[in-house]
């Protein structure tokens, strides 16, 4: 029986909405409304708080008070949504050139909540975010989980690959808030084996969370190691979340087949937060239209409903650094579609999105291949991007584009991290390249690897 949750439940988490009635408990009641608001209700609420945002961008931010002279553009001016179309795009680059340009000089440092990118795109972001901003995207999320069965109070597993999120540092607060509200046990994927996965089996089986919520490729790689060696007995939560990595139709099915749940597709990013989910009807993602203007757009024009494009997002709460019309360099449609759960929040779909393989060792581990890349941008000097390619068990092939601080320490880095994470059997060579290419999709894929990790676990 699990004690703690009646008592998360009625207890601490009403004390501690009493005492944060101004953070993220201020606004769950707001987002749990805004769902269902009328479509044109909903498009007056974003233009309201896109006027605020320009407004204050214009006056606060010395970068968009020059992007908006250049273009003409006067905030003030602002009358419908499709205004924002005569902003140029915001990309990357302009953000890793003007980061104090864009961060609001009226906003002081001491409320300036930095966060950054994990670099998944080869580019990683260093940002700041407002707290009322932080506050939303929690709310926001708790929506999300609880399309999907998640109560805040409620036991869940993280199946999860990214190092920056398990090694967090917490204070002592976090940690006891984390006892009573986002409960969950963190299974860490950024490495593989079959050991591992039987230990995760194990330990699932112990606490029995209600739901997954996981990197789509390592909660599909669980489910496959349960399928493929026939166990039975172990633990069916109430749902699955998959984020992070595009799911497809074959993992959802087998994903669905092993666990008996329905499997929620989560489309996110470190710098929005949830930007859309599934509901209960698995109709298409619903957006988070209430924090977010999402925009669709080729060759610098806007989509029509249907029409792949490239995702641009606008974020309308962030006020400490605004991003305006960000070019997210993901890929997918706007539907133009009504949900049968009722929910009003617009829907779209992703198409492509980040793509990872994992990687494996000589001696038949698995290492995750977003976490090699992002490892790698992050610690070694010089890298700008990153690829890492694998079609033979024992040699791996860096693909690097480098500036000018790469030299024989970056190598001297990089032939210690090949050691630690593939072992000294594992051969491998650096090829300099100006840049990573997209793919179709539109994304970077920062590991490519043709050997199934499943056939190579010892």
């Amino acid at each position: 029986m699990d004690l703690i949750k009646p008592i998360a439940r009625f207890i601490f988490n009403p004390l501690l909405a009493l005492k944060n009635r101004s953070t993220d408990f201020k606004f769950l009641a707001e987002s749990e409304r805004n769902q269902y608001l009328p479509r044109e209700g909903l498009r007056r609420f974003q233009l309201e708080r896109l006027k605020t945002l320009l407004r204050h961008a214009g006056a606060n931010c010395p970068f968009y008070a020059k992007r908006f002279a250049e273009a003409g553009f006067d905030p003030n001016s602002v009358s419908s949504l499709e205004d924002i179309q005569r902003l140029p795009l915001l990309t990357k680059a302009d953000i890793q050139k003007n980061r104090d340009g864009m961060t609001a000089q009226n906003i002081p440092e001491s409320e300036r909540i930095p966060n950054k990118t994990g670099g998944s795109t080869g580019s990683p972001l260093q940002f700041f975010m407002s707290p009322d901003s932080v506050y939303r995207r929690i709310a926001n999320t708790i929506r999300h989980d609880r399309w999907a069965g998640l109560e805040p109070y409620d036991k869940g597993a993280a199946i999860w690959g990214h190092q920056r999120d398990l090694n967090a540092p917490r204070s002592s607060m976090d940690r006891i808030r984390d006892s009573f509200f986002s409960r969950r046990i963190v299974l860490d994927t950024s490495d593989i084996t079959q050991k591992k996965l039987a230990h995760f089996v194990e330990l699932l089986n112990t606490e029995k969370p209600s739901t997954y919520v996981a990197y789509a490729n390592s909660v599909y790689l669980l489910a496959r190691f349960i399928k493929e060696r026939g166990l039975t007995g172990y633990h069916q939560p109430r749902s699955v979340i998959t984020s992070a990595e595009v799911l497809t139709d074959e993992q959802r099915a087998v994903l669905e087949d092993v666990f008996g749940c329905p499997v929620f597709n989560r489309y996110g990013c470190r710098e929005f937060s949830v930007i859309a989910s599934e509901c209960e009807a698995h109709a298409g993602l619903h957006m988070a239209a209430d924090t977010l203007l999402v925009e669709v757009v080729r060759n610098d024009r806007i989509c029509r409903p249907g029409e792949l494009g490239q995702l641009v997002i606008t974020d309308l709460h962030n006020l400490a650094m605004p991003f305006i019309r960000y070019r997210i360099e993901d890929m997918g449609v706007l539907l133009d579609t009504e949900c049968s759960c009722g929910r009003t929040l617009p829907m779209m779909n992703i198409v492509g999105g980040r793509v990872t393989d994992f990687l494996v060792t000589p001696e038949g581990s698995v290492v995750s291949g977003a976490a090699m890349t992002i490892y790698f941008i992050a610690r070694v000097p010089g890298i700008v991007q990153a690829q890492l390619v694998q079609k033979e068990k024992d040699y791996l092939l860096l693909r690097l584009a480098v500036d000018d601080r790469f030299g024989e320490e970056s190598k001297r880095m990089i032939a210690e991290s090949v050691n630690r994470f593939f072992g000294p059997a594992m051969r491998w060579d650096i090829e300099r390249v100006d840049s990573i290419p997209v793919e179709a999709s539109g994304k970077y894929r920062f590991s490519i690897s043709e050997l199934d990790p499943v056939e190579h676990l010892k």
